[in-house]
């Protein structure tokens, strides 16, 4: 298990900077949500169900409020709470892609208009679940990274590749570039399905 202080400390063994504790620090950082962001893992998947008040064939939802590490759209699906059972999908689509070759609006669609999820149901719905990836909590003391727990050498090295080429050590930063090549490479063999083979 990597937590953040394990991961700062063996970046400055690495680059032998135990002086550079910022700049560690903001490579460490850098380098997770790196890793977060090399693909669309599930692990990165958060889930959460929706109550709305009013309920209504259209809503809005304000997707920073209801999730506050929010990286992009995953799945929406309607919820029917009395007999405890998913429903149907909504389709994700471009604003433009909301209506049809007729021009009338298409039922059971989201779309992203900037900070909010408008949804449009051919039902009034009390309940949804929503999933979305979320980005880590990159904050040091509530640092939260599952790559930092699995695949910690694709954070380390990618900082300490960071820290070597800000001290002007181009040829460890390039050696260092190799490692991280081949870590992100074993992240994403590992992680891209929910299941190994």
């Amino acid at each position: 298990m990597a937590t953040f202080a394990e991961l700062v400390a063996d970046v400055k063994i690495i680059t032998n900077r135990p002086d550079l504790d910022a700049e560690t620090k903001h490579a460490v950082k850098v380098a997770t949500l790196k890793a977060h962001h090399s693909d669309f893992y599930p692990k990165d998947v958060f889930e959460t169900g929706i109550q709305w008040n009013p309920i209504g064939y259209t809503q809005s939802l304000d997707y920073r409020t209801l999730v506050p590490r929010w990286r992009a759209f995953k799945y929406l699906r309607k919820y029917d709470a009395t007999g405890s059972t998913p429903g149907d999908w909504f389709t994700f689509l471009l604003p433009e892609q909301t209506v049809d070759e007729f021009n009338r609006n298409r039922d059971n669609v989201c779309y992203v208009a900037g900070e909010q999820l408008e949804i449009r149901s051919d039902t009034e719905d009390t309940y949804m679940i929503l999933g979305c990836y979320v980005n880590p909590d990159l904050t040091e003391n509530n640092f939260t990274s599952w790559v930092a727990l699995d695949h910690p050498y694709a954070i380390e090295y990618e900082a300490a590749a960071k820290i070597f080429k800000q001290i002007g050590w181009d040829e460890q930063a390039a050696a260092m570039r190799q490692e991280v090549v081949e870590q992100f490479t074993l992240l994403r063999n590992s992680n891209l399905f929910g299941q190994g083979y």
